[in-house]
């Protein structure tokens, strides 16, 4: 039985799903964007055979306060110590997909002797992807929050629901891609069979739509992208210098679009504080043709594959001495999309069996 509760911490009150023996170790799953710990329903029953399970709604998101300020990936991992500290937690086994495995990421990093094993599913270390063209969008400012202001709604149905939304392709919005690389750049869709309805019931739909629908997860929506995730760029000497969410606005709306600016393929780092650093527990990374694309190139790959080969699957290297990776065949919301490779992967993972 999966049960709801709040719990406060010294900044926020948190809502959060909790299921399994509370005498067995803890695991604690953290949601993407633009969800709740809701997308975690096909592994919460899983897992609790074996765990105790928690799945909060992050900062700005489902239940969760939402307070007005600007975020910051140290505040988000910060966040995630306080949820635990709340909890009684010592230590405990981390699982983050999309935003939440960003959060985890940088959870992980600062405060390894919290976390004994770190599990990210289709999600970034501290390089982003440039066929995430939705990364420079929302440092567009007042486009971004106009659009969610008339479209969040739309948005929701669209990804999740499968219905056509009325907002406009880029240099409107960064959901209607017209390049062929569009699968890459509408989330979740990066499978040529796509079908929202064999992931998503219309509950599914009103639930997210529902507690996505409110200002202060629309102003979080926002800053996690704009705020929390600030863009370098190599210079001439290959010093990495930040640039603006204004500047990076400047190559979103380029006369050409951003796939005919001149820095367009670049990949941006939005943690070059974290460079150099590494988690020392075992990592995971269960990852789709949707971050990954070039993994696919040859076939479904080998569970002894390790993604290489550009900026952003080298992070991942980089930053994990003790790594593993596993693919998925789905598109970008695996836990929802494939929950059985999803479970499998994370029960022998979290086992210890790879």
């Amino acid at each position: 039985m999966i049960e709801s509760h709040h719990v406060d911490t010294a900044g926020l009150r948190f809502h959060y799903l909790a299921a399994g023996s509370e005498a067995a170790p803890p695991v604690v799953l953290l949601h993407g964007f633009p969800q709740t710990s809701h997308m975690w329903r096909h592994q919460i029953p899983v897992l609790a055979e074996h765990y105790r399970v928690y799945a909060p709604d992050t900062r700005g998101y489902g239940g969760t306060d939402k307070p007005r300020i600007r975020v910051s990936r140290d505040l988000l991992a910060r966040d995630i110590v306080d949820f635990i500290d709340a909890l009684g937690i010592e230590r405990c086994s981390l699982v983050g997909h999309d935003w939440g495995g960003v959060i985890a990421f940088k959870a992980a990093l600062e405060y390894p002797d919290r976390f004994t094993r770190l599990g990210l599913v289709d999600t970034l270390c501290t390089v982003w992807i440039p066929w995430g063209i939705h990364g420079y969008w929302f440092k567009c400012e007042p486009e971004a929050e106009q659009f969610w202001e008339r479209h969040a709604g739309e948005f929701i149905n669209s990804i999740f629901g499968g219905v056509e939304g009325s907002y406009g392709p880029p240099p409107h919005s960064p959901w209607k891609a017209p390049l062929a690389e569009s699968d890459a750049q509408d989330p979740g869709r990066a499978m040529s069979d796509w079908d929202p309805s064999k992931y998503w019931n219309a509950d599914d739909v009103e639930h997210y739509r529902e507690a996505f629908d409110q200002p202060g997860s629309h102003f979080h929506a926002v800053s996690y992208y704009r705020d929390a995730l600030p863009f370098h760029f190599p210079d001439e000497d290959g010093n990495l210098v930040y640039r603006t969410p204004a500047q990076v606005a400047e190559m979103w709306n380029h006369p050409g679009l951003l796939f005919s600016h001149p820095d367009f393929g670049i990949f941006p780092v939005y943690g070059p504080e974290d460079l150099g650093r590494t988690y020392p527990h075992p990592a995971l990374y269960l990852y789709s043709a949707f971050l990954m694309p070039q993994a696919f190139e040859d076939g479904f790959p080998a569970d002894d594959h390790i993604p290489h080969g550009n900026p952003y699957a080298d992070s991942f290297v980089d930053h994990f001495p003790d790594y593993r990776a596993r693919a998925a065949g789905s598109g970008h919301f695996i836990p929802e999309e494939d929950p059985e490779r999803t479970n499998e992967v994370l029960l022998a993972f979290l086992a210890g069996e790879i």
